[in-house]
């Protein structure tokens, strides 16, 4: 599985892209097509050069978009812009460092840990942790 540092720039844009507009969608955000493309473009570099980004999986970046949207703690009105993305995917990222925290210094069961992914992390360092 690639991670977002091995996508070229076009392929990200254009995932970014569907989660944008998927993000603008429910919850009836106004922003046309030309915005969003202009944002999935800076927001996909962003997250190539990004060092705390760039090693995430495409499907993380999709996570945090969905959660986002969701999130009950984010203010009723979600305004659609590059600083709200960065916000979604940093959350997300502080779920995943935390579920891999708990599995790797708390000895955790990674199947009983949320947002742990278990089969994209190196397999042999993971086989001992099966019980």
């Amino acid at each position: 599985m690639k991670t977002l540092k091995d996508y070229s720039i076009k392929e990200l844009t254009t995932k970014v892209y569907d989660f944008i507009t998927r993000a603008n969608i429910e919850i009836d955000g106004k922003l046309d097509g030309k915005t969003i493309a202009g944002q999935s473009k800076f927001f996909a570099k962003d997250l190539q050069i990004k060092n705390s980004f760039k090693n995430l999986y495409l499907y993380q970046i999709r996570d945090a978009f969905y959660e986002g949207v969701r999130d009950e703690q984010e203010d009723r009105f979600i305004k659609l812009n590059i600083p709200t993305y960065f916000r979604w995917v940093r959350k997300h990222k502080k779920r995943i460092d935390e579920a891999y925290y708990n599995v790797h210094t708390l000895n955790q069961n990674p199947k009983q840990v949320q947002y742990y992914d278990f089969k994209n992390l190196n397999f042999e360092h993971n086989k001992n942790l099966i019980k």
